[in-house]
């Protein structure tokens, strides 16, 4: 009888399944589904940086998309309900009031009444909200800085757009390593036009930079706060009494004579 010989084949064992290139959670009716975070944690996770420049933009941009859409959600439940009840409210209040007094519905005369005076009061109430907080102006504002905040942070991770390498000069391939200060610098950039454009616009212009005409009548013409480097140089008031009586006999010097002066001559008394 032949003796057969078994070969014992190497085991090999079966490929570890990585949680982060998994698909992402798709949930069940929008229930359990993977939240913004997560997908951005998860890319984030493989960039090749260090820890604690991965911490900086958890810390600070992902707390910046958490804050704007928490913001963004109030702004809009209130733009939208506002503007519900002022179209359809101003559309009923005048049919209420045309059939307020027919003779079929005197029996509820009393409560149209009271639908209609509500109904108006809901109406003024909510167009005097809209008006005070500038809701419509908020809401699209919050919304378009998310909306970049959120395009600036895929592009970053991606690699693309303006971190395809255009901003470095010495040809160096671009990576997440060499991209993230210009990443943070336009965030910020963002965070502070959207600050800007709600509460106030501020010039952040040093002395030492030559501007442009242009550039100096805009300045001219809006009313900017100062910037924080930039000194108030026309409030210093004088050292010492020398340069009191400097600037005083400096300001009797400019003024002109008048043209039209009489001479009169002493040696040559006036004619009587």
């Amino acid at each position: 009888m032949s003796s057969r010989k078994t070969v014992e084949l190497p085991k090999v064992d079966p490929p570890k399944s990585n949680a982060l290139i998994a698909l992402p959670r798709k949930g069940c009716l929008g229930l359990c589904r993977e939240s913004e975070e997560e997908r951005f944690e998860a890319v984030l996770h493989s960039a090749d940086i260090e820890e604690h420049l991965k911490n900086s933009i958890r810390r600070r941009y992902i707390h910046l998309i958490h804050e704007y859409r928490s913001r963004a959600f109030c702004y809009s439940l209130l733009y939208h309900i506002g503007h519900l009840i002022i179209t359809v409210g101003s559309l009923i209040v005048p049919a209420l009031l045309s059939v307020q007094y027919t003779n079929s519905l005197i029996e509820y005369q009393t409560k149209i009444y009271w639908l209609t005076w509500t109904l108006s009061l809901l109406v003024t109430t909510f167009n005097g909200v809209l008006v005070l907080f500038k809701v419509d102006k908020k809401f699209h504002s919050l919304h378009t800085t998310l909306e970049r905040l959120r395009s600036e942070g895929w592009q970053y991770l991606e690699l693309t757009g303006r971190y395809a390498g255009h901003l470095l000069h010495n040809g160096e391939e671009s990576s997440h390593k060499n991209q993230h200060r210009f990443f943070c610098h336009y965030v910020e950039k963002i965070k502070l036009s959207q600050v800007e454009e709600e509460y106030y616009k501020y010039d952040d212009t040093s002395k030492g930079l030559a501007q442009t005409p242009s550039q100096k009548t805009a300045k001219e013409s809006t009313i900017v706060l100062p910037s924080i480097n930039e000194e108030i140089s026309s409030l210093n008031p004088p050292q010492t009494v020398k340069d009191v009586m400097k600037g005083l006999i400096s300001d009797t010097e400019s003024i002109p004579s008048p043209t039209n002066e009489i001479v009169v001559p002493i040696n040559n008394p006036l004619p009587k």
